[in-house]
């Protein structure tokens, strides 16, 4: 049984290699931030922010996508190191892309700019 949930592990992993490096082949996509939070700790941060929901948008319409952005601060965050990526809905957003100002955010701030779910990472 350990093996063969050892080997899962290792199919997973490989799995998510392979998709990272495809997304780093993709022109204009890079995650300067990479390290600034972990990947559990992105996830725990996003499954508070939006119970994992990258397409949410909260009832007001001011905060969008798993990480709960505000236009305004998706846009600061996009022009200071994703230029690309201004003027996008953080809802509309590809995944990565949201991880990737997810992160960009958090190393410019840590937890401060997700004043409840930061706590919780």
């Amino acid at each position: 049984m350990k093996t063969r949930r050892t080997i899962s592990t290792l199919a997973v992993t490989a799995v998510a290699a392979i998709a990272l490096s495809a997304c780093n082949g993709i022109p204009g996509w890079t995650d300067h931030f990479a390290g600034s939070i972990s990947d559990s700790g992105l996830a725990r941060l996003r499954a508070c922010e939006s119970n994992g929901n990258y397409r949410v948008v909260n009832s007001s319409g001011t905060y969008r996508g798993a990480y709960q952005f505000s236009r305004s601060t998706w846009n600061a965050v996009a022009r200071s190191h994703y230029p690309d990526l201004v003027g996008v809905d953080p809802a509309a957003a590809a995944p990565w892309d949201q991880d990737r100002m997810a992160r960009a955010l958090w190393a410019t701030g840590g937890p401060g700019h997700w004043p409840v779910c930061g706590r919780r990472v």
